[in-house]
């Protein structure tokens, strides 16, 4: 596998382990309410920028349920407030396609009224469904922080960094994938979404030379939310000026 290949694999798997996840937040039992708060209850994808994760995260007792592109299966729950639980699966379709499972925890770590860390671990894996018996492990640990541009958090700036190591039929040891999301609040109903996402393979010495530009809009409800946009990767020939397209749908039970 090729360096360049070995780069994308690891943009790849940034939307594995980052596709299950959504926000809100439960009803207040005072007067005052977090921004964080009022803003995720607007929006149940606000734990994430495009594919890249925010450090927002699932108030107790939510479940989200993700759909990705028809192919990629996700469901969130919210723990307590501040860590959430998701998975995700790549079901495969056709004999030639593998099965891929991931688990993710996230958890804040600092909340403040506008500035956000958390850390989020995630833990999976790849396993061929045709002749081949080929397989690999894959897990992974990173920062998150996001800082609400609003006062009332309905427009986020967030960057983060994944190391995600690889085991089994690998020909890598690991990669870091790190990126910058901007989500911006048009209207009551409406989000621009703006994000840029690298990989580099440490162990071949290839850093940021290949990056992922993703764009588009989010319509969100209290309970619903899709995604629709464009991802094209920079340094490589397509043959789509726009870029691929990419659409999600998200579903919240509170």
């Amino acid at each position: 596998m090729t360096t360049g290949m070995r780069i994308h694999s690891l943009a790849a798997v940034l939307l594995l382990t980052t596709a299950a996840g959504a926000a809100r937040a439960d009803e207040p039992t005072t007067v005052s309410v977090a921004p964080a708060d009022t803003a995720a209850a607007g929006d149940p994808n606000l734990d994430r920028g495009f594919i890249l994760p925010t450090a927002m995260t699932q108030p107790a007792g939510s479940i989200t349920y993700n759909n990705y592109e028809l192919l990629l299966h996700g469901v969130s729950y919210g723990i307590t407030d501040r860590w959430q639980l998701s998975a995700t699966v790549l079901a495969p379709i056709v004999r030639e396609m593998p099965f891929v499972g991931f688990a993710s925890l996230k958890g804040q770590i600092y909340r403040g009224e506008r500035l956000h860390l958390a850390l989020q671990g995630s833990l999976g894996g790849a396993a061929s469904t045709g002749d081949s018996r080929d397989g690999i492990m894959m897990g992974g640990l990173g920062g998150l922080a996001s800082l609400c541009v609003r006062q009332d958090c309905s427009s986020l700036l967030s960057a983060s960094a994944t190391y995600q190591f690889f085991g089994g039929s690998s020909d890598t040891d690991g990669g870091l994938i790190y990126g910058v999301s901007l989500v911006h609040r048009v209207g009551r109903h409406v989000k621009l979404l703006g994000e840029l996402a690298s990989a580099s393979v440490i162990d071949a010495n290839e850093f940021g030379r290949d990056a992922l530009l993703s764009y588009g809009v989010r319509f969100y409800s209290g309970s619903l939310a899709s995604d629709i946009g464009f991802m094209k990767p920079l340094g490589t020939d397509i043959g789509f000026v726009m870029g691929i397209p990419f659409a999600s749908v998200s579903y919240r039970w509170q």
